[in-house]
């Protein structure tokens, strides 16, 4: 059997993030395994952003500002959450993404040649989520390692 050495925990800084980190730390901690912890800025919310700035006749480095300084903010973010959550004797990193979060999350998963994928299973929030799926359930059917999906409702 493969051991893991390579863990992406998918962090979306809901409620549940503090405990996804919390597993991956566990798991890295017994298999000597890195966590990559990953946050994507979703690409509608750029597209958003982008045709409000076409709109109002905005030039287009305000959309880049605002992006470079979410990026940088959410790894903030991110970086905090992992200091509480996350094993000192745990060798982690953080990233952010922009675009289409499962295929992101899917990317990072070759990128970094992860074996295991850990993200939170929240039940269908909305008609849209009905019919097309969440990013989990997107991640889980096309993900190439084994995924660890943890239902954290209370």
């Amino acid at each position: 059997m493969k051991m893991i050495e390579r863990i992406v925990a998918a962090i979306d800084f809901s409620i549940y993030s503090p405990r996804i980190l919390e597993y991956a730390s566990g798991i890295a901690e017994r298999s000597s395994a890195e966590i990559v912890a990953v946050n994507v800025i979703n690409r509608r919310l750029c597209d958003a952003l982008e045709k409000e700035c076409k709109d109002d006749q905005l030039p287009v480095f305000l959309l880049e500002e605002f992006i470079n300084d979410e990026t940088k903010r959410r790894l903030r973010k991110l970086n905090d959450l992992i200091s509480q959550w996350v094993s000192s004797k745990v060798s982690v990193r953080a990233l952010v993404r922009r675009g289409v979060p499962f295929e992101q999350i899917l990317q990072v998963l070759d990128d970094e040649r992860a074996d295991l994928l850990i993200v939170n299973s929240r039940g269908r929030t909305n008609f849209g989520d009905y019919m097309y799926g969440t990013t989990s359930e997107k991640t889980f059917r096309h993900s190439p390692v084994s995924v660890l999906s943890l239902n954290l409702r209370d």
